[in-house]
Order: C-alpha cells, then sequence, then structure tokens
C-alpha cells in the first residue's frame, strides 16, 4: 500500500510540470481506492480559458457538457463552497430531495456512469476547485476505510492542482514555453538547479549594463546591501512564493523590478524540496521617464480614481515633485498631499515606492 501511494504522489507531482501524467496519477488512485471515475478540477467562469480539467475512468466529453450547461445551475457547487476546505463531503451532504427531482444534473451524472460521489472543497478565491471520486456501482457508498485513505490524498491534490494553476497562468502570461527566445518587453531568464536553462535577448541587454550579474542558480547585484534583497526573493520563489524586488542602481538612477516564480516545487511526502528551475523576470525603468498615459488610464480605470488621483500619480511616477506639481496646478500641496494619499489607498498600496512597482507590473502586462 505505501509503495503504491509513493506512485501516487510522485505522479501526482510530476504531473505539476507534465499534466499529460494526471490521469495516472488519478488512475493509480482510484485503484487504491478500490473505486472508480476521478475528478480534479478547477474552473472560475469570468476566465474559462484557464479552466483545469484532469480525470481518471470518466468519459472526457463529461467536462465540457458539464461546465458549458450544468455548472451554472449545479446547486451542489454552493454546499461544496460551504462546506470547510479540505474536508470530505458526501452526496448525502450535498444532495437535496428537492434537487434530486428537479436539477437536471442528476439526469447528466448517470449517463457517465458517476455514481456515488465522495470529494473535497478545493475553492481558492474565484476558482471553483473540487477533487472527487465516484463508487463502483450506484448505492455502493464509501467505507471508512476508503474515506480515510481519501482523506490521505486531499492535501497533495490540492497541492498539485494550485501549484499546476499558477504554471499555467505564468505560462499563459509570459508564453513561458515558446516565447523565451522572442521579443518580449521584459527580461526572462529560466534558471534549472545548478545551471541556466534559457534566456532571452532582452535580459542579455538588461545583464549588460552591469548592474544585475548572472549565476548559474540566479541572479545576484553588484550593491552587496541589495543583494541581500535578491537572496531573500529567491528562498522565497523556490518554496512556492511570488516575490516582487524593487532595485535601483545609484549610478545612473536606473530602477529594476524584479519577479521570481518557481513553476515546479518538487514534492517527496508531501514535504517540498529544491526547486527543479526558477522563472527570473525583470523590468527596468529610468528614474527620469515620463509615466505611460496608457499605463495611467489602465491604473485610473481598475482602481476607480478621479481625474484629480490619476493626474498626481501620474506626476510622482514621473517624478515630479508634489511641491513642483501644485505650483503648476495652482492647488494647495496640502490638497496634493490628500489626493496622493486617496489614490494609494484605493491602489491598496501605502507608499510611492509600491506604487513605482504596482505601475512596473501594469506596464509590464500591458503591451
Amino acid at each position: 500500500m505505501t509503495k503504491d501511494f509513493d506512485l501516487f504522489l510522485t505522479q501526482l507531482y510530476e504531473a505539476v510540470e507534465h499534466p499529460e501524467l494526471f490521469e495516472d496519477a488519478l488512475l493509480t488512485a482510484s485503484d487504491l481506492l478500490r473505486a472508480s471515475g476521478m475528478h480534479l478540477y478547477t474552473y472560475d467562469a469570468a476566465k474559462p480559458e484557464e479552466r483545469l480539467n484532469y480525470v481518471a475512468r470518466i468519459d472526457p466529453s463529461f467536462e465540457p457538457e458539464y461546465t458549458e450547461n450544468y455548472f451554472a445551475h449545479d446547486y451542489r457547487i454552493d454546499r461544496v463552497n460551504r462546506s470547510p476546505y479540505g474536508q470530505i463531503i458526501t452526496d448525502a451532504e450535498m444532495t437535496t430531495e428537492y434537487g434530486l427531482k428537479t436539477n437536471p444534473i442528476h439526469q447528466l451524472l448517470p449517463k457517465f456512469e458517476v455514481y456515488d460521489l465522495m470529494g473535497t472543497n478545493l475553492t481558492k478565491g474565484d476558482n471553483f476547485g473540487w477533487f472527487g471520486v465516484s463508487s463502483l456501482n450506484p448505492g455502493d457508498g464509501f467505507s471508512p476505510s476508503q474515506r480515510k485513505m481519501f482523506e490521505s490524498m486531499i492535501p497533495h491534490a490540492s497541492r498539485a492542482l494550485h501549484y499546476r494553476q499558477r504554471v499555467r497562468s505564468l505560462e499563459m502570461r509570459l508564453s513561458l514555453k515558446d516565447s523565451v527566445t522572442g521579443n518580449l518587453p521584459f527580461g526572462l531568464i529560466i534558471f534549472t538547479q545548478y545551471d541556466i536553462n534559457s534566456i532571452n535577448p532582452r535580459a542579455l541587454e538588461i545583464l549588460e549594463h552591469g548592474f544585475l550579474r548572472l549565476r548559474k542558480t540566479g541572479i545576484s547585484c553588484s550593491d552587496r546591501k541589495q543583494n541581500r534583497k535578491l537572496e531573500e526573493a529567491q528562498i522565497s520563489a523556490l518554496v512556492g512564493g511570488l516575490p516582487i524586488v524593487n532595485l535601483t542602481d545609484e549610478r545612473t538612477g536606473t530602477t529594476y523590478l524584479i519577479q521570481m516564480f518557481n513553476p515546479k516545487p518538487q514534492a517527496s511526502d508531501g514535504s517540498l524540496e529544491t526547486a527543479q528551475y526558477l522563472a527570473v523576470k525583470i523590468m527596468m525603468t529610468s528614474a527620469t521617464a515620463n509615466a505611460d498615459p496608457a499605463v495611467i488610464e489602465k491604473l485610473t480605470d481598475v482602481f476607480r480614481l478621479s481625474k484629480a488621483e490619476s493626474h498626481v500619480i501620474c506626476a510622482v511616477l514621473s517624478n515630479t515633485s508634489l511641491q513642483d506639481y501644485a505650483q503648476d496646478r495652482s492647488v494647495r500641496l496640502d490638497t496634493v498631499r490628500k489626493q496622493l494619499k486617496s489614490a494609494l489607498y484605493k491602489m491598496g498600496i501605502n507608499s510611492q515606492k509600491q506604487l513605482f512597482q504596482l505601475y512596473e507590473v501594469f506596464r509590464s502586462f500591458s503591451r
């Protein structure tokens, strides 16, 4: 049993990077449980292109039919969402007599040989998440030993599903697989454990400035004090964090915004080990550059800034002092400060440094 469970873990965590292995992992889990079909699924109606769906012993046509025609009307979803994260929930707790009689979902399930269900809520934010298993036959239910085995699988399924979701999101935003050598507006470097996997032309241009240095396992900074920020960020990224570091080259006034991400945390027996590789995204901007009007417009729309608030953050991002801005606009300095404070509050930040970081993120993804 231990050997089979270890096989399940190996397949599951390898599937984070190689999603075609999810079916093998779920087949192994189904055999361990002596059950039928298994389903690992996450879906956000606002981002249908990012949904993840992995099944074993279930007709693949089940998911598109369910998602497109039944998900929005499935009354059980609310009951799953209200159940504690990671806790087992069964048919008896999800369904109602009225729902059994009136909801078409109960006609869909037998059609695809999905019978008694045992599963768990893996919802995070707006992404509905589900890890579930079907009995072999109608009315079989699940024994205490099956429940115990399934319970031991849940934290691993949760971790693998949401790591895969983050990898998918990163791949979609950065075109990680196909555009590393393309003409991206930012530097992108992929490191393996002991070597450089790939580096795009923009990253090479940025490194030529000499402020950032390339090592086999990551990047470093010529400024020792600021280099500590990079070291801390890399440690955070290797255990699943998504740190953003802001560094300034005092000699040139150039600002570097660096984002790190670990696309594939390995795991053994449920504990994180050293990551296989690390993605490092680098953006740079001159301290004297004017703020991009298109990005300011995007920030204004997203955070519903007033016209005055939009103008003042544009001034700050263009490195105009508040005093000079107040004089140019013929308004009191205290009024300008209040406008800036209000804008920062709406954006959920509390400093001009964070404003520059947020601007760079929006600038990158607006291109």
